[in-house]
């Protein structure tokens, strides 16, 4: 059964999620006493809406409790398929496109997902502490949770990372780490990147052609080496480290936001209906991957 996407219904779910993660709770870190518990907690009740079983993966970090939340769905098939985003934020950003947008969007469609069929088995996962100073260290959520799928010998196939989807402008122009990238890439800042290392490629470029497929919205994708600058700022980077496929998919964060990790990053500054069809194009491209 295959559930019809209705794309007011999403739009107005991205937009509450977002509210809630960037609005009423606002910037969510260590330094804020309860914020990341705050966020944890509107998740797994979303999740649990959705009629999911969330478990908590807890570890302690500077001598705090904090979690990575889990949610699965079983595949008609083998292999296994984590889609996630980072709810945490830099002290003094209230995130609503680092990384609220990323995480409305994979609760979206996990909500879709759970009456859908699938041939994988499809992992959403919740990371925190992605942002500094637990980017890359031990303590990052999703370098915990890669690890203990490496060490569990889960046959994943690939980690899709999403970060920041909520920032689309056709009045701005899109920047880009070398010169010349612009000459094959669009100049203005409206499309989605689908962005892997070599080792991904398959999935760089089945992702992209299912989201193009089914989605209003331009679907750009770039592989490259791991040291190409950006490449690997997200939760995917732990993936590779552990010796997974992993691909990004992100409205390209500070080449294209201004508003990056400053007080600025707030939910006026995002396009809901562009929102919306990344969820429609990645639901859909999941359910032929």
């Amino acid at each position: 059964m295959c559930r019809e996407f209705d794309k007011k219904t999403v739009e107005d779910n991205l937009h509450k999620h977002v509210d809630h993660l960037s609005v009423r709770i606002g910037d969510r870190h260590l330094w804020k006493d309860h914020s990341l518990d705050k966020a944890a907690e509107y998740i797994e009740s979303t999740l649990t809406t959705s009629r999911y079983s969330v478990r908590r993966q807890t570890f302690a970090c500077y001598g705090k409790s904090v979690s990575n939340l889990i949610a699965e769905k079983s595949g008609d098939g083998d292999g296994v398929v984590v889609i996630g985003a980072h709810y945490d934020t830099v002290p003094g950003s209230p995130g609503a496109d680092d990384n609220a947008s990323a995480v409305a969007g994979m609760l979206e469609i996990a909500r879709l997902s759970r009456e859908a069929s699938y041939k994988k088995h499809l992992i959403f996962a919740a990371f925190v502490n992605e942002e500094p100073p637990c980017f890359g260290s031990p303590n990052m959520g999703s370098m915990v949770y890669a690890k203990s799928l490496r060490q569990s010998g889960v046959p994943l196939e690939v980690m899709i990372c999403l970060e920041m989807i909520g920032y689309f402008r056709k009045d701005e122009l899109q920047q880009y780490p070398f010169p010349g990238m612009d000459l094959f890439y669009p100049r203005t800042a409206d499309f989605l990147a689908v962005v892997g290392n070599f080792n991904s490629l398959r999935y760089v470029s089945a992702l992209k052609r299912g989201m193009k497929r089914n989605a209003a919205i331009n679907v750009r994708s770039l592989v490259a080496p791991e040291q190409v600058a950006g490449i690997n700022r997200s939760d995917h980077f732990a993936f590779w480290h552990h010796g997974f496929r992993a691909v990004m998919v992100t409205d390209t964060a500070f080449f294209r936001n201004k508003n990056y990790h400053q007080e600025t990053d707030t939910i006026d500054t995002l396009n809901f209906h562009s929102m919306t069809e990344v969820v429609k194009g990645l639901y859909y491209a999941l359910r032929v991957l």
